[in-house]
């Protein structure tokens, strides 16, 4: 059966993408709104906003993306190749523009080793993978909760990307599912509705 962290439904709602961003930049404004001394620390923000923009744009997994090496995103060709996923097949996930573009920000030429070095030192056993996803799913928390959407899961975010890829694009379900690597086709089911909800609202 599919994980019961899938079956969750929340989606970014109206202000939270532009209110994470604004925690994210470390927007001076916004965050003195909020009454607080300060937002999140300075050093964590860049790296932070790639994960976000790689979560909504390619629905990846958080160990699939804090896990990146360098050598795993051809550029040239717009892709991310995973070698290692939870369901234990490789996929090849494509870049967006959006996410491209974020991706050479960060990039720099000759650029090697760990994409996420403050969240995760390289040591691949599954003791250090959980410390390092309980570590950023804290540090996403505090995002949340800065950006008032305390309820919003991390992996939330793959299901609004996923959402994302069914409602903006026409690609059809095992193309979408190549990407995402959902194997389960009722979870395949649930996005697909989209499609449905989607034209219903451009009938008379």
């Amino acid at each position: 059966a599919p994980d019961a962290d899938n079956s969750r439904s929340r989606r970014l709602e109206d202000g939270e993408e532009e209110r994470i961003r604004k925690v994210l930049t470390g927007d001076a404004e916004y965050i003195n709104s909020l009454g607080v001394e300060r937002g999140i620390s300075p050093d964590s923000q860049k790296p932070m906003m790639l994960l976000f923009e790689l979560a909504i744009e390619t629905a990846m997994r958080m160990r699939e993306m804090f896990t990146l090496t360098w050598d795993q995103i051809i550029i040239e060709k717009r892709t991310i190749f995973l070698d290692r996923t939870k369901n234990g097949d490789s996929r090849q996930v494509p870049l967006s523009t959006v996410a491209l573009a974020v991706i050479k920000e960060s990039f720099t030429t000759g650029s090697t080793g760990i994409v996420f070095p403050l969240f995760w030192n390289g040591d691949r056993s599954e003791s250090s993978l959980r410390k390092a996803s309980s570590r950023l799913s804290g540090r996403w928390r505090t995002v949340a909760k800065l950006a008032k959407c305390d309820d919003l899961h991390f992996h939330d975010l793959r299901h609004e990307a996923t959402s994302r890829l069914f409602e903006r694009t026409s690609l059809t379900d095992v193309q979408i599912s190549r990407i995402t690597g959902h194997r389960d086709p009722r979870m395949l089911r649930r996005y697909s509705n989209l499609r449905a909800s989607d034209l219903a609202e451009r009938l008379w």
